[in-house]
């Protein structure tokens, strides 16, 4: 009789134990913020640092705000801008790339980079859709036209050393080296609106395929 009374009562309290919510995990807290983690560096030299002269401020600019930040700038409010750009550890190997640096070769290059990411900004990340081959066409005759009206305008390079992630120990050392180049705002959009009119797309157009060329043509230097 004890024996079946004790099988009752521990039926009981396990029925008792299983009726009851489980316990809740411990919360953890609200998610952390998000924090952009870059590579920490210092400027160690640069063109003009022997001679008691800072960084101009184009350069400082460009770093901070690209190519937007250097048009902002009264010097070149009525110019579109463009930076080539190189990166290496040998300073002369860089001196002799800015000294052979082409306009005539390298703004068609930038100039297509920027109608290319005009269109894709304009059609939402879809360009082919919204255009058909006509996108791709305009991108590669703007890569293959001849600017003419901009001009060299100077160049400059930093030394720049990067730290590991305890931020003492050094990383690397590497020479970053910019040519500045500037032309018109008028120049450069007669030339470029001549590409967007001179071409067309390899199949008939649809009526909305015309109507985003249109569109898009409206307002293309708004934010070029």
């Amino acid at each position: 009789m004890k024996k079946i009374v004790f099988c009752v009562l521990a039926a009981l309290a396990l029925s008792a134990c299983s009726s009851k919510p489980k316990a809740q995990p411990d919360s953890q807290g609200p998610a952390p913020d998000y924090i952009e983690r870059t590579e920490a560096y210092v400027v160690v030299d640069h063109k003009t640092k022997a001679i008691g002269q800072d960084v101009p401020e184009w350069v400082t600019r460009y770093i901070s705000d690209g190519l937007s930040g250097v048009e902002a700038m009264p010097a070149y409010q009525d110019k579109y801008v463009f930076v080539g750009e190189d990166t290496g550890t040998n300073l002369n190997a860089l001196r002799q790339w800015s000294t052979g640096f082409s306009v005539a070769q390298d703004l068609s290059r930038m100039v297509s980079r920027r109608v290319e990411d005009r269109f894709a900004g304009a059609a939402a990340g879809s360009p082919d859709d919204a255009y058909g081959r006509y996108f791709e066409n305009v991108v590669k005759s703007s890569s293959d036209a001849t600017y003419t009206g901009a001009r060299k305008e100077t160049d400059f390079w930093l030394q720049k050393r990067f730290f590991n992630a305890d931020g003492r120990s050094v990383n690397r050392e590497v020479y970053e080296y910019y040519v500045l180049v500037s032309i018109n705002k008028a120049d450069l959009e007669r030339q470029i609106n001549d590409v967007l009119n001179g071409v067309n797309a390899d199949a008939p157009p649809s009526r909305e395929q015309v109507t985003a060329y249109d569109r898009v043509k409206e307002a293309f230097y708004e934010g070029f």
